[in-house]
């Protein structure tokens, strides 16, 4: 079936979006490849007008059956199709039709004290925060959904409700919150009526199996290897790209997950392993003609608490199929301990060794302390699911809303502007670490507000259905129905705040080479000075180097942040922290001044806990003891760690040796997350130069993996610093 697939591949790729034709995967879900059957449903338009129309005329005031009978509604009348030459439906109208009527109207309302409001006015003009209400990384429960499938699950909500009947009469927010879900499911049901009668009707080949597969979903729970994987891609579909409630796994452990129907379909004939070895191709296929700019993760791997690995022969034949599409989304986190079978983690190394980039280490050991520090049980600890880039969650317990993003050299900037030429260094450190201070007190001032209205401003009647905890409660589950509701802190930069904090001590009170005053003439002048800029650039105290006083200060800075965990959410629940950037690294580097290290006004910052590009000039050994001088265990949601890797260094047995030393190091050392890129600045040179030789050059960025053509002249330029100080 994987030769079908290298015939159906170039029909898939344009599945969701023409590839002919200019594509911005940030508005992903605003392109259509596939037409499907007009017959069959609404166009976008159509479907804009009307389901407006629909939802002002609603008679109904509680925000989850609003919500839910606009989902409803977009069900019923979505336009859909099965193709030839795929196993997996079309749902044309994915472009999160709800939020215009919902979820954008709601937000709106949410109240917010004039403090909070001025505070994100003026910190986000300045680059140091982003703020916003976040509802896109959430997981459902997975197991649930595979026991119970779509029906078992509304039957088993009418059944919570039932129970909590018996003591009396529900309340308006228990009515509305059971009859959301009740809603919701019922019109999953129908479509997938719908489809399935569709399949019916079609006369090629794959249709009677694509038929046969959504009837069974339809009655009950997925049997077979293919009803678990179209299970898996319709949640996510109908989550993400209608619901508005991304999808941050696709399974709970995919590999997992998929081994029992794996093996119970050769058990009983009816499949060859070269056919479910199609369906997971296909499966995957789905998510790399997504086009997701961010990846789509899923993981693998992982212990037992015996210590008996979860790695399987499925393990490894999602890892040759996925090398064999040569894909990078989806991406790949991988459980990763010293237990690790040698074979799995030679296949992993190599790939990436050989341009597959799109694979993060996640060190569960060290992992499992950070939900032990927190209080977790054991039992519990164990078996974490991984989210998103490579946060970390109680499976089936926690909701993490990522709201607030930090910039750790913004403060440094407003740390100068109170200083004068008779301050000593220490008073600089201090002013940073007070203005540090103003920028976590208010965001999470005005992010606990904003939580208070989670709930209200987009209900999660499809998440909240598959959560125990939430039908028990009968509370929206990412609000404050699940039993641990957390909100993180995501805070970047921290590479380029050690080095402007070492580049003022070095310049202004060791070496003497300028006064604070006309330091910060300089840096309003955009570093007007180019003589001094160098020295700042070539000094030695960089994070990133193993060098004491850096590491040290980075130390320091990281101790003060993740002193704000615990601290209580608006939720019910605690705040976490975790060294991440995503794109901020960027967007809140625009908005930047220039810094003392040598960046200029509007340059990117240092990205997770990572050095600034180029800055790691003494090799990986001592970028990774700058990295474990931070702490990464200390951070309850994640420490991202970029490698940069010379190609030379990995090839042969030695170079894969070398690798699996420097991943079981990190890993010794209190390491969390790890991820490498592997190649050599000319490559890139001439992969700018000569674009159409490199169309597959793939880069790893902060959480996930872009095409080295698909990134702006400026961030192709930072990796080439960085790579030109591989050493």
């Amino acid at each position: 079936m994987l030769e079908q697939l290298l015939v159906d591949r170039p029909y898939l790729e344009n599945k969701y979006h023409k590839t002919t034709e200019p594509f911005n995967a940030f508005a992903r879900m605003a392109y259509h490849g596939w037409e499907g059957d007009p017959a069959t449903g609404l166009d976008d338009r159509e479907m804009a007008e009307t389901l407006k129309a629909y939802v002002d005329a609603l008679p109904d005031t509680a925000h989850p059956v609003i919500k839910a009978k606009a989902f409803a509604f977009v069900l019923d009348h979505m336009r859909i199709g099965v193709d030839p030459h795929d196993y997996f439906v079309l749902l044309y109208n994915w472009n999160r039709p709800l939020n215009g009527v919902t979820v954008s109207r709601w937000s709106a309302q949410v109240p917010m004290t004039d403090a909070s409001k001025e505070f994100i006015r003026a910190y986000s003009a300045s680059g140091d925060v982003a703020v916003w209400m976040d509802y896109d990384h959430a997981v459902p429960d997975w197991g649930a959904l595979y026991r119970l499938g779509f029906p078992g699950i509304r039957d088993r909500a009418a059944a919570f409700r039932a129970e909590r009947e018996k003591n009396g009469p529900l309340t308006e927010a228990e009515a509305a919150y059971f009859d959301g879900i009740a809603v919701t499911y019922g019109a999953i049901l129908r479509l997938l009526c719908r489809l399935r009668d569709y399949a019916a009707g079609c006369t090629f080949e794959k249709a009677p199996l694509i038929s046969d597969c959504l009837g069974s979903l339809a009655n009950g729970a997925p049997k077979t290897l293919f009803e678990r994987l179209m299970l898996i891609y319709l949640y996510f579909m109908l989550s993400e790209s209608v619901d508005s409630y991304q999808v941050r796994s696709l399974g709970s452990g995919l590999d997992r997950d998929l081994e029992r129907p794996y093996h119970d379909d050769l058990a009983a004939g009816r499949h060859t392993a070269e056919q479910l070895d199609g369906f997971i191709g296909y499966f995957l296929m789905q998510f790399s003609a997504i086009g997701n700019y961010w990846g789509q993760p899923l993981y693998l791997g992982g212990t037992y608490p015996d210590g008996k690995t979860k790695v399987s022969d499925v393990t490894m034949r999602i890892l040759e199929i996925y090398d064999a599409l040569g894909i990078f989304n989806p991406k790949i986190q991988v459980k990763y301990s010293r237990r690790a079978p040698a074979a799995y983690l030679a296949k992993i190394i190599d790939m990436i060794r050989r341009g597959h980039s799109s694979f993060v280490f996640i060190c569960e050991d060290n992992v499992r302390k950070t939900f032990l520090s927190r209080g977790i049980p054991q039992e519990r600890a164990w078996d974490f699911d991984v989210k998103g880039c490579y946060e970390f969650a109680v499976r089936a317990g926690e909701f993490s809303t990522a709201p607030f993003y930090i910039n750790l050299l913004g403060s440094l900037v407003r740390a100068l502007a109170r200083c004068n030429d008779s301050d000593i260094y220490e008073t600089v450190e201090a002013k940073y670490f007070e203005e540090l201070t103003a920028v976590f007190e208010g965001g999470i001032r005005a992010v606990n507000e904003m939580e208070g209205m989670l709930g209200a401003v987009n209900p999660s009647n499809m998440l909240s259905a598959t959560i125990t905890s939430s039908l028990e409660r009968a509370r929206d589950a990412y609000h404050d129905g699940a039993e641990y509701e957390t909100t993180v802190m995501i805070a970047g930069g921290l590479g380029s705040a050690v080095d402007a904090l070492m580049a003022v001590k070095q310049l202004v009170f060791v070496r003497h080479a300028v006064t604070l005053g006309r330091l910060k003439e300089v840096l309003a002048e955009n570093w007007s000075d180019v003589n001094l800029r160098a020295q700042a650039l070539a000094l030695p105290q960089k994070f990133g180097c193993g060098e004491p006083e850096s590491d040290a200060c980075a130390e320091k800075i990281c101790r003060f942040a993740a002193s704000y965990q615990g601290r209580p959410n608006s939720r019910g629940g605690v705040w976490k922290m975790t060294l991440h950037s995503a794109r901020q690294y960027i967007e809140l580097g625009k908005k930047t001044p220039a810094t003392p290290d040598g960046r200029l006004a509007g340059e990117e910052t240092s990205k997770n806990a990572s050095p600034t590009q180029g800055m790691d000039r003494q090799g990986v050994t001592a970028l990774i003891r700058s990295a474990l001088a931070t702490c990464p265990a200390q951070f309850t949601e994640g420490h991202g760690l970029d490698a940069m890797l010379h190609e030379t260094a990995v090839r042969g047995e030695d170079g894969m040796a070398a690798m699996k030393a420097l991943l079981c190091a990190y890993d010794a050392g209190g390491g969390t997350t790890i991820q490498f890129n592997v190649f050599n600045a000319s490559t890139l040179h001439d992969a700018q130069a000569h674009p159409g030789k490199y169309q597959n050059l793939q880069i790893r960025v902060c959480g996930w993996n872009v095409l080295f053509n698909n990134m702006c002249k400026a961030e192709q330029d930072a990796f080439i610093r960085r790579a030109e100080a591989i050493v």
